[in-house]
């Protein structure tokens, strides 16, 4: 999306990393609403598998997505002379691996996480951690995973029933963002967070903050009547107008 006459590079882009089966549309208007404002260009991306069906939620692993990721703060670093980064949950996760990763990229200037997926609110996410989950995953939780969209538009967005194996590579860039030095990252990065996240770990996400190299403020948001019922996409038209 530019912000002017196409072509023209801004001081600042805005690049937009959804959340594991959602689309671009998931918070929609605020990262249309940042780069208005800031008077930047804006890339949505989508990474791989999704906005398809289910099975097509099977495809990938965590080394595409992160790829994916690599690219769209490229198109960023094209688009604007500093890259400000919005995330929402496992897009969070991404940003945070390239944030701390050894080649780093000193070009992008914020992050913004939404509920960022540092650690799923589940008493059995550790399952997830075991050797071969893929195989035997389907045999205890069931071959088929989701949600119940709240509306016609979510479940349009969204892909919300899909294969259990399709979360493994979601998992896997938890288990590794876990394992990094988060004090190696350099931009400031605001975490905003509801403390009633039924589907990540809050209290994760303000150890994290703690530790943030590049600085890191955490903002608490409380959803009202007619938002996300799993208090964890804090904003947009769609869930939590």
């Amino acid at each position: 999306v530019w912000a002017g006459e196409a072509g023209t590079k801004t001081p600042f882009s805005v690049v937009y990393l959804h959340g594991f089966s959602a689309s671009l549309e998931e918070i929609r208007p605020v990262p249309d609403r940042v780069a208005e404002t800031l008077g930047a260009n804006l890339f949505y991306t989508r990474f791989t598998g999704h906005g398809r069906d289910g099975a097509a939620m099977t495809e990938p692993r965590a080394g595409d997505w992160i790829n994916d990721t690599a690219e769209a703060l490229e198109v960023g670093r094209r688009l604007g002379e500093r890259v400000i980064v919005i995330s929402t949950s496992t897009g969070a996760t991404l940003a945070s691996l390239a944030e701390t990763a050894k080649t780093q990229d000193t070009e992008i200037a914020a992050h913004v996480m939404i509920s960022p997926n540092f650690a799923l609110n589940s008493r059995l996410a550790f399952l997830l951690d075991l050797p071969a989950v893929r195989y035997w995953a389907p045999l205890v939780a069931g071959k088929e995973a989701g949600f119940e969209p709240v509306n016609d538009q979510q479940e349009y967005f969204w892909t919300t029933r899909y294969p259990t194996q399709a979360v493994m590579p979601m998992a896997a860039l938890v288990r590794e963002n876990r394992g990094r030095d988060v004090a190696l990252a350099r931009a400031p990065a605001l975490f905003l967070i509801s403390d009633e996240d039924k589907v990540v770990r809050p209290d994760v996400t303000r150890r994290i903050s703690e530790n943030w190299g590049g600085g890191g403020t955490v903002v608490q948001l409380r959803l009202g009547e007619g938002d996300d019922p799993y208090k964890h996409v804090l904003a947009g038209d769609i869930v939590s107008p």
